[in-house]
């Protein structure tokens, strides 16, 4: 594992998706979050449904997912949110390095 990761969450609107972005970078938990507008499928209670989701990309580091997951949760809208973390095994040097500089 390297020492930098995304970590992905779905959220269900503008208005909380902006509350834990701004709440992640006044805790300097992430160095940068980006947003796109998806159409979610699943099953849930088994029911199937289809929704409009935000989903967020978080780029932090293997060190602070944990401290990101519990302000994630606590913040986020859903019983069972999804926060997954995908590793990033290379990048550019540069990149990475101001992910540190703006984290903590």
């Amino acid at each position: 594992m390297s020492k930098y990761c995304i970590v992905i969450t779905t959220i269900g609107n503008e208005e909380d998706a902006q509350k834990i972005i701004s709440e992640v970078l006044n805790c300097k938990l992430a160095a940068c979050m980006q947003t796109l507008d998806i159409g979610s499928h699943y099953i849930w209670d088994g029911d199937v449904c289809h929704d409009s989701e935000i989903l967020v990309l978080f780029k932090t580091s293997w060190a602070l997912y944990d401290e990101l997951e519990v302000k994630i949760k606590e913040l986020h809208p859903y019983d069972t949110p999804e926060i997954i973390a995908v590793d990033i095994k290379k990048g550019f040097k540069g990149y990475l390095d101001w992910i540190d500089d703006v984290t903590k």
